[in-house]
């Protein structure tokens, strides 16, 4: 459980955007032109945004070309592009040690805290600097980024980078996150007080803080609360009007977790009528979404479904999951 909790903090805190910005109109983008061309690196960065997510892949060169302009002058938020940029081959040869030393002088240059934790874990995912990518995050916890205390609260938990274990102290960093709003520590702190994974189980506090982040509009968390509420697990109690609700809500943010709970409902007709094909159909197609393999009871679920259908029932079901999976976005990277 805390090594897939840890490679979902390194997802989530890797798939942070980076600065966003609003796309220009026609006429904006001429005066950024305009001004970018004078020499005004903010501009520089912004017209670089704006050709990079135009949908032209010949402007790729041009924004990374702006982006460099940018970071040559100082600017942090030039030189954080212009890093990930480098790191994935967008407009220029992709070259990782170039990209990370741009991410390194962003940092340096803005001392932004969840920038701090953002470069950690893309340094801990290339693996070639794990003292510095603890640095980094250690930095970022004492500026107060929750992103930080999300990735030091889970080295403490697990050992990781060599750090001694200390469950109270990961328990505390957590927390701390959790409480300034990160949706994503508010889940898996959730998650980690239903495992017992600080030397106890605390439900209440495991579904107080999946609702936490259900409310913050975290698919995941409504998701796992649905199904816990469902199926009773990790000592819930059952509540299954509102599980279904949770998990319909999950699904609606394209959550696996909802699709999940939902199909359980239907193959035990728990809140809603028992729907053995609708049942199989949902687990089926969590299944495919299910890139890091956490569904160890769909099988049960799908074999009580599947006995109560047809063989050309669940050749049509197959096929509706088979097209239904190809619609579905593509997984995050690293997910």
């Amino acid at each position: 459980m805390i090594r897939a909790a840890w490679l979902v903090v390194m997802v989530a805190v890797a798939a942070c955007p980076a600065w966003t910005m609003a796309a220009p109109g026609d006429a904006t983008r001429e005066a950024l032109q305009q001004r970018a061309e004078a020499g005004d690196a903010q501009a520089q960065v912004e017209l670089g945004r704006a050709l990079e997510t135009d949908g032209v892949p010949a402007d790729k060169v041009a924004s990374t070309g702006w982006y460099r302009k940018a970071a040559m002058a100082g600017n942090a938020k030039g030189a954080w592009q212009l890093g990930f940029a480098t790191m994935a081959g967008v407009g220029t040869p992709r070259d990782v040690p170039a990209g990370l030393e741009w991410l390194r002088k962003s940092v340096t240059i803005s001392q932004n805290a969840d920038d701090m934790a953002t470069l950690s874990v893309v340094l801990e995912i290339d693996g070639n600097a794990q003292q510095e990518a603890m640095q980094w995050a250690q930095k970022a916890a004492d500026k107060g980024a929750p992103k930080g205390m999300e990735v030091m609260g889970m080295a403490r938990l697990s050992g990781h980078w060599g750090l001694p274990k200390d469950p109270a102290l990961a328990e505390k960093l957590l927390t701390e996150a959790a409480r300034k709003g990160d949706a994503n520590t508010q889940l898996v702190l959730g998650q980690l007080y239903l495992n017992g994974a600080f030397g106890r189980k605390d439900p209440v506090a495991g579904m107080r803080w999946l609702q936490v982040a259900a409310d913050s509009g975290n698919a995941k968390a409504a998701g796992l609360l649905g199904y816990f509420l469902i199926t009773g697990k990790e000592g819930v109690p059952v509540d299954a009007a509102r599980g279904v609700t949770l998990a319909r809500k999950s699904m609606a943010g394209n959550g696996m977790e909802g699709h999940y709970a939902m199909g359980v409902a239907y193959v035990t007709g728990t809140g809603v009528a028992e729907n053995p094909a609708e049942g199989w159909y949902q687990i089926s197609l969590a299944q495919r979404m299910d890139s890091q393999k956490e569904l160890g009871s769909a099988g049960d679920y799908l074999a009580r479904a599947a006995a109560k259908l047809t063989p050309s029932q669940l050749t049509e079901l197959k096929g509706r999951v088979d097209a239904d999976a190809a619609k579905l976005p593509a997984a995050p990277a690293g997910s």
